[in-house]
C-alpha cells in the first residue's frame, strides 16, 4: 500500500505496526529529511485512506495526532499544511530517553465497561473522607475476612430493594471480583461435591472458561437457544452449572419462564445440581421488567450468587460478592479462608458509606438514562452506516449489542471466520473489536459478528468505529 506526495511516500506494511502510528512516524521522517517543507499541502483523510486502502479514521487518527503536536495545521475550507514550525520540531537535537518503555496510543474501542467520565467524584471523595475520618480498628488489623460488616449488610439491603433476593449480611461474602469468587466456589465445592463436573454457557465468557480450563474432568458445554440457556442431560454425578439467566452473556438473551422453572425443578430433583448464578449487567434495564434471581426460588439450598461492582463503578474498584445458601456458609467461609482473602479491605468501608448514604442508588439511577441515550446513539449510527452487511436488534438492557454478520453476505464469501479476520485487519488501524465467534468453545462453529460496547465509549470513538467496519465492507464489496 503506497501514496506519493512529492518526493515523499508513504508506504504500510503490516507487519510494522498500527497503520496510523506508522503515518504519523513517517510524516515526521519526511518533515526531518526535508521531503515534506513548511507549507506543503496533505491529502485529504478520504483521497489518502483510499489510495493506501484504509480506512478514512485511520488516516483521521493520525492527523489528529500530528497537529496535536504542532507539524500539522488546519486552514478552514483548505485543508492541512506542514505547519511552519514542523522543520524546527522534527530536528530538535536528540534528548536523554527514559528507560521506561513508550506506550502507544490505545485502540479505538467500543468497550463495555463504566463510563469513568460520569463518575460522581465528588461524592466518592466524601464517601472516603467520612469513612476514614474515625476508621475501624479491626479495618487496620485486617480482621473482616468476609468483608466489611457495615458493606454485607448494604449489599444485603440493595439486593432485597432492588434484586427481590432475601438474604442475611452473613451470606454476603465480599470477594476482589467473579475471578476471586469462582476459585473459592471451586475449592468449597469440589470439597463436598468429589470433583464434580463443571459446566459453562456456550456461547459465554470466554475468561471463565479458561480459568476453569485446567479441571481433571474437563469442562462441558451448556448450549444457549432463544429461551437462555438449555438444560444439562440427566447426571447420576454431581454437575455445577454457570449461567446467567437474566442477560446472557454474550448473546442477551433474558431466560423465559418455562426455562427459569425446568432450572428450578432440576434443582430440587435428588440429582445433586449445583448452580452459580452470575448476576451479568442486571443493574442496567431499559425496558421490562428485571427479572428475580434464580437464587430466591431455590428450596434446596444449591444456588450460588456472584455480583461484581466493576462494572457499575469503576473497573479498578475490584470488588464483588458472592451470597451462598444458609448451610453453606461455614464451608464457603473456610474455602476463603484457606485461600487467603484478596478482596481489598480499606476500599470497602468507603463502598458502605457510599452505598448508605444513596449515593450508589442515585447513580445508578443517572447511569441508566445516560446508557439507554449512548444505545440509541449507537444503534442510529448502525442504521445509518452497517445496515448493508450486518443485523442487530435493541437490547432491552446491559452495556452492549450483538450485532450478526449478514448470512447472506456470509453465503458469497469463501468459508471463513470473518469476524476474526475483520478484527485482525481493523487492529492494524488502530481498531479493536470484540469478536462474537471467539466466545464459542468451538469457534469455528459460532455465530459470527461482533460486540459493541456503548457506555464507555465517546460518541466520537463510536463513529470511528462504525465508519472503520463500513470502510472495511466497501472495500470488499469493490
Amino acid at each position: 500500500m503506497k501514496h506519493a506526495l512529492g518526493s515523499l511516500s508513504f508506504h504500510l506494511v503490516d507487519a510494522a505496526g498500527p497503520y496510523y502510528q506508522q503515518l504519523i512516524d513517517q510524516v515526521k521522517s519526511g518533515i526531518s529529511a526535508a521531503r515534506l517543507n513548511p507549507g506543503d499541502k496533505l491529502p485529504s483523510s478520504r483521497h489518502l485512506a483510499v489510495s493506501l486502502g484504509v480506512s478514512r479514521s485511520t488516516v483521521a487518527r493520525a492527523y489528529d495526532s500530528l497537529l496535536a503536536e504542532g507539524f500539522l495545521v488546519s486552514e478552514p475550507k483548505r485543508g492541512l499544511f506542514v505547519a511552519a514550525t514542523a522543520r524546527t520540531q522534527g530536528n530538535t537535537p536528540p534528548q536523554v530517553r527514559s528507560a521506561l518503555p513508550v506506550e502507544p496510543l490505545p485502540a479505538l474501542s467500543c468497550d463495555s465497561g463504566a463510563d469513568i467520565a460520569a463518575f460522581p467524584a465528588r461524592d466518592w471523595a466524601a464517601s472516603m473522607r467520612r469513612s476514614w475520618l474515625n476508621p475501624d480498628h479491626k479495618v487496620l488489623e485486617g480482621v473482616y475476612a468476609s468483608g466489611y460488616p457495615p458493606l454485607k449488610e448494604a449489599i444485603a439491603d440493595y439486593l432485597f430493594r432492588v434484586r427481590g433476593l432475601t438474604c442475611s449480611p452473613d451470606q454476603v461474602f465480599v470477594t476482589s471480583g467473579n475471578r476471586d469468587a469462582l476459585i473459592i466456589l471451586q475449592h468449597s465445592l469440589d470439597a463436598q461435591t468429589e470433583q464434580a463436573r463443571w459446566l459453562l454457557e456456550n456461547p459465554g465468557y470466554t475468561p471463565m472458561r479458561a480459568l476453569l480450563s485446567t479441571r481433571a474432568l474437563g469442562l462441558g458445554s451448556l448450549q444457549v437457544d432463544s429461551e437462555g440457556v438449555r438444560l444439562p442431560a440427566a447426571c447420576e454425578s454431581p454437575q455445577v452449572a454457570i449461567i446467567t439467566p437474566n442477560r446472557q452473556y454474550p448473546l442477551g438473551i433474558t431466560m423465559s419462564p418455562a426455562r427459569r422453572q425446568a432450572w428450578l425443578q432440576a434443582m430440587q430433583a435428588p440429582s445433586s445440581l449445583w448452580l452459580i448464578e452470575d448476576d451479568y449487567d442486571n443493574e442496567y434495564l431499559y425496558q421490562g421488567r428485571m427479572g428475580l434471581p434464580l437464587m430466591q426460588a431455590d428450596t434446596q439450598g444449591r444456588c450460588f450468587l456472584v455480583g461484581s461492582f466493576s462494572k457499575v463503578l469503576f473497573r479498578g474498584l475490584r470488588l464483588g460478592f458472592v451470597v451462598v445458601p444458609p448451610a453453606q456458609i461455614e464451608r464457603f467461609h473456610a474455602s476463603q479462608q484457606a485461600l487467603g482473602a484478596s478482596a481489598s479491605l480499606p476500599i470497602q468501608p468507603v463502598l458502605a458509606d457510599f452505598m448508605r448514604h444513596g449515593c450508589f442508588d442515585r447513580h445508578l439511577n443517572r447511569m441508566r438514562r445516560h446508557y439507554r441515550l449512548k444505545r440509541d446513539r449507537l444503534l442510529a449510527l448502525l442504521a445509518e452506516t452497517l445496515t448493508p452487511w450486518l443485523d442487530w436488534q435493541t437490547p432491552n438492557g446491559g452495556m452492549h449489542i450483538r450485532v450478526m454478520v449478514k448470512q447472506g453476505w456470509l453465503a458469497a464469501q469463501p468459508p471463513a471466520r470473518w469476524d476474526r479476520r475483520i478484527a485482525d485487519d481493523l487492529a492494524n488501524n488502530g481498531i479493536h473489536l470484540e469478536v462474537l465467534s471467539d466466545h464459542y468453545a468451538t469457534p469455528a462453529t459460532g455465530e459470527q459478528g461482533f460486540l459493541l460496547g456503548f457506555s464507555s465509549p465517546s460518541l466520537a470513538t463510536m463513529l470511528s468505529v462504525v465508519r472503520a467496519l463500513a470502510d472495511w465492507f466497501d472495500r470488499q464489496s469493490g
